[in-house]
């Protein structure tokens, strides 16, 4: 399977390559506008991390996209096509094909690329979109695309997060995408609107007959201030139309000292979740997560971004199974802008749990904190 989009995919970037051939020959005007304005992206993730528990299976206790210990790995590689849509009237699509050892396996939604045995790909997100010519223009999204929740992100061309691990916000009380419908609306300068319909957490094959609601409103009070205040709502469980899963969160950035200190980002997350019915005793179940990042850019060549964060998973529903714990950590990664198209960032990152659930050298879960060095090199464009 893998053999064959890679083949497509090399015969679609030929296909558009040679048009711009004939466009720089004078055959501009033959080329139907949307081809023209198709672009092409890709991203190129490669990471090292070790753990100095030395885990005897040598996976990192509750890592998700960084859970291989002194291993050298092809995080992700992706191959973006896509026609933006920009102005009311336009409609356009994208498609993001990842491939690689750590991220796709990690993302992939039920019903697609989802089998345990199968390649390490994925197809992130394939969707068509139409701004309709209403009001300041409706966006229309209809098929697989990210989730809105979260501060950080799935990595890739568009934007990379300031550090290379990710928080437990991220990896465990949040979805990564969604399949379904989504309008947007940006209501003035100060608030946009987004509503959705969507087939649930991370599922292309709905696993019962509810369909997942949510939304987000956008509020940018002022310059270099933005806070987005989001939703969802679904039954999760396989089956089961009636135990209902509700997700709330905030998310920010901002600079906060602009005029005194304009290099300085100061942003964040918090996210609660309940669930009916899925606790470690049987009962209801209750998530809390919450991460802040400090970045400071000392030069348009290098920054520091310094991240803590912690999680509450009060009934062992979200992280470890059955296993009720909080835990934190706390996380150091300079960056280094080598290029305009390469960066490279070393990181430090301690977790500390108030229980003992991370593994040691002898394959017992012993131990109630794990410490990790790595680095991590990206090209893109």
């Amino acid at each position: 399977m893998m053999k064959k989009l890679m083949f497509l995919a090399i015969l679609l970037l030929g296909s558009i390559s040679g048009r711009a051939e004939e466009a720089s020959s004078g055959l501009t005007s033959e080329l139907p506008d949307w081809i023209k304005s198709i672009e092409i992206h890709s991203f190129l993730s490669l990471g090292y991390v070790y753990n100095f528990n030395d885990p005897d299976s040598d996976i990192n206790t509750q890592r998700f996209f960084d859970f291989k210990h002194d291993q050298f790995r092809v995080d992700d590689f992706q191959l973006s096509i896509l026609n933006p849509v920009e102005e009311p009237g336009d409609a356009g699509f994208r498609v993001d094909f990842d491939a690689g050892s750590n991220i796709p396996d990690v993302i992939q939604s039920a019903g697609l690329f989802d089998d345990p045995d199968g390649e390490d790909i994925d197809l992130r997100q394939a969707f068509v979109s139409y701004n309709a010519p209403l009001g300041n223009g409706l966006t229309i999204d209809f098929g697989k695309y990210i989730t809105h929740f979260g501060l950080e992100v799935i990595e890739g061309w568009p934007g990379f997060n300031d550090n290379y691990s990710h928080s437990y916000d991220f990896s465990f009380a949040i979805p990564f995408t969604h399949t379904g419908v989504r309008l947007s609306y940006p209501l003035s300068d100060q608030f946009s609107l987004m509503l959705m319909a969507v087939n649930g957490w991370d599922k292309v094959d709905d696993n019962n007959d509810t369909k997942a609601v949510g939304g987000q409103i956008g509020f940018f009070p002022m310059e270099d201030v933005s806070i987005y205040f989001n939703y969802i709502g679904s039954p999760e469980q396989d089956d089961n139309d009636d135990d209902w899963r509700h997700l709330f969160g905030v998310t920010w950035v901002a600079k906060p000292f602009a005029t005194a200190l304009p290099d300085l980002t100061f942003s964040g997350t918090y996210d609660y979740g309940t669930e009916a019915n899925v606790g470690a005793d049987g009962g209801n179940a209750e998530w809390h997560a919450a991460e802040a990042v400090l970045r400071y850019d000392f030069t348009s060549k290098f920054y520091l971004a310094v991240r803590a964060d912690v999680m509450a998973d009060e009934d062992g529903a979200r992280i470890t199974p059955g296993i009720s714990q909080t835990v934190w950590a706390f996380t150091v990664t300079p960056t280094f802008l080598l290029t305009e198209n390469l960066v490279v960032r070393p990181e430090f990152r301690y977790d500390q749990s108030d229980e003992d659930v991370f593994e040691d050298d002898d394959g017992t879960f012993t131990e109630d904190s794990q410490t990790t060095i790595g680095v991590n090199a990206i090209y893109y464009f």
